[in-house]
């Protein structure tokens, strides 16, 4: 039963990544899925349950890729370098995620409910900061501002990347997680 709901979740993330969300009915998601649109409504409340129900989990599919290969015991800039370098490679590698990712946070499917829900992976990253913030590592900036020097930095680099516009190689990574750090650094 659960491989039809992935494939419901997959249906949906590429098609929406193609067409948009209001593109997509959930006849074409059923479709593309290879099941019923009632086994659509087995899984999932509405297409408003659907899209949130991916966004949440395609959250936390980022956030344990961020956290890959992490270790609480090395120096806190390396453990930042781990946490950029890995943010850059999930955008790059995940282009279709991306588009649906930004689809949501700029669509009136948004519900704080759902962004609060998958935030609690993201925990690890949070405390990260908010130690180095403690240690007099990084400045002492708002989550929110530390995250605009950082991540985003990141992901607006592989979507350039991904869109041809920026070559992102080992070399330019390893050029753009220093500056990042260099920003954020006291």
């Amino acid at each position: 039963m659960g491989d039809k709901r992935d494939a419901i979740l997959k249906a949906t993330l590429s098609l929406v990544s193609e067409n948009g969300f209001h593109g997509t009915p959930m006849s074409k998601i059923a479709a593309e899925a290879g099941v019923s649109a009632g086994i659509i409504y087995h899984y999932f409340e509405n297409k408003e349950d659907l899209i949130d129900e991916l966004y949440k989990k395609l959250k936390i599919d980022l956030a344990q890729a961020m956290m890959d290969d992490y270790l609480e015991d090395l120096p806190l800039h390396e453990r930042f370098r781990r946490i950029w370098r890995n943010t850059i490679r999930y955008y790059m590698v995940h282009p279709q995620e991306t588009a649906f990712m930004e689809q949501y946070a700029n669509s009136p499917y948004m519900k704080p409910e759902a962004e609060a829900a998958a935030m609690e992976y993201f925990e690890p990253v949070l405390a990260f900061m908010e130690y180095a913030r403690q240690q007099g590592v990084v400045k002492d900036m708002s989550d929110e501002m530390m995250a605009a020097f950082t991540l985003e930095t990141a992901i607006l680099l592989a979507k350039k990347h991904t869109s041809g516009r920026l070559v992102m190689d080992e070399t330019a990574i390893e050029l753009a997680v220093d500056a990042s750090w260099d920003a954020i650094k006291r």
